[in-house]
């Protein structure tokens, strides 16, 4: 499973990113915006990009702003901030059809977010990938099933690690947004990653 999380560029808007992550094959948009972002242009860019993933049927998904997800009737939150406790409220807020995603950093956690009803959980960027290699095998252990997703500094070229390490899917940012071709390199993730069956 591919997600592509929009990113900073000088060469291209928000928009114009996700369109072309869509034009690569890419059906799950995860909207990252700037931390100095004002809600009116946070608005308009979620608004913008709403047709786009309409006319694909691709998911579409916010960062850290579920009262945005329910304004705009957007699939979701990804949520990095506040844990189980907020990522539980925000199930409850948003209802079952919602698509929700917590960062999550230990097996009790993770525990916690399949309890929960979350969809599925990120690990922290900087943990190092065999200590998530560990956690992910621990959590099969225990029977837990929710998907784990690898975020971060996911490249196609260290791909074949994270998927050696047990993630369920990768979101991936500037590996696609700097590419001398976003939509190609989308395509080539998508590839990738059906090669590698997930």
């Amino acid at each position: 499973m591919l997600q592509f999380r929009t990113g900073h560029s000088d060469r291209y808007t928000i928009a114009e990113e996700a369109q072309m992550a869509i034009e690569g094959g890419c059906r799950w948009i995860q909207l990252h915006m700037p931390a100095d972002a004002d809600i009116a242009y946070i608005r308009d860019t979620t608004s913008e990009i709403i047709p786009l993933c309409q006319e694909c049927s691709a998911f579409l998904t916010i960062e850290d702003n579920p009262e945005l997800a329910k304004e705009l009737s957007i699939h979701g939150v990804h949520l990095t901030k506040g844990g189980i406790p907020v990522a539980a409220a925000t199930r409850q807020e948003l209802g079952p059809e919602a698509i929700i995603g917590v960062e999550v950093a230990t097996l009790a956690e993770i525990d916690s977010a399949q309890a929960a009803d979350i969809d599925y959980v990120t690990l922290p960027p900087e943990m190092p990938l065999a200590r998530c290699h560990k956690l992910i095998s621990d959590s099969r252990q225990h029977g837990l099933k929710i998907p784990i997703v690898a975020a971060g500094d996911v490249t196609l070229s260290n791909l074949r690690q994270h998927l050696d390490a047990g993630f369920s899917g990768v979101a991936v940012g500037q590996d696609i947004i700097d590419a001398s071709d976003p939509v190609e390199r989308t395509t080539a993730f998508l590839l990738a990653l059906e090669r590698g069956q997930i």
